[in-house]
């Protein structure tokens, strides 16, 4: 009696790790340390029927009974290199600054109570994204711009 054999090989560890690999990249897009880009998709009613050159950065803050003002400091670039744009202090939980879309802004957030301070930092750069093909051009969505320099409680 005559066998037929097939001369196809099986690779077992590609399809494996192509699909492993495919899963890692889809996750990394929703995984970013900024809140906006967890968001698959964008809201309609954020759209700008032009293309902004500024918008309000948004500074979120601890402001409790130990702490009920906090001083801030917005350097343009990066804090080691950057040069101070504003100087402010908070007394509210969320902090906005109208700035400039396209630079990047570093703020320091300077915690003081009974003698020890705390500095937090916090870097992020406003981009404009296009989102005409979801809701109809124009459609200019601001992502970025969110800075936490909350205290870890």
């Amino acid at each position: 009696m005559f066998t037929k054999r097939s001369n196809i090989k099986v690779r077992s560890g590609w399809v494996p790790a192509a699909i492993i690999t495919s899963v890692l990249l889809a996750w990394a897009n929703f995984s970013g340390c900024e809140p906006e880009d967890w968001m698959p998709e964008i809201s309609c009613s954020d759209c700008y029927g032009f293309e902004p050159d500024s918008a309000k950065l948004i500074i979120r803050l601890t402001i409790n009974g130990t702490y009920d003002s906090v001083p801030l400091v917005f350097y343009r670039g990066e804090y080691e290199e950057g040069i101070i744009d504003w100087v402010d202090t908070a007394t509210t939980e969320e902090f906005y600054l109208y700035s400039e879309i396209g630079a990047e802004y570093t703020v320091k957030a300077t915690y003081t109570s009974g003698g020890r301070t705390i500095e937090a930092f916090d870097s992020d750069k406003m981009h404009l994204y296009d989102g005409a093909a979801e809701c109809g051009s124009p459609c200019y969505v601001v992502k970025g711009g969110i800075f936490d320099v909350k205290l870890i409680e």
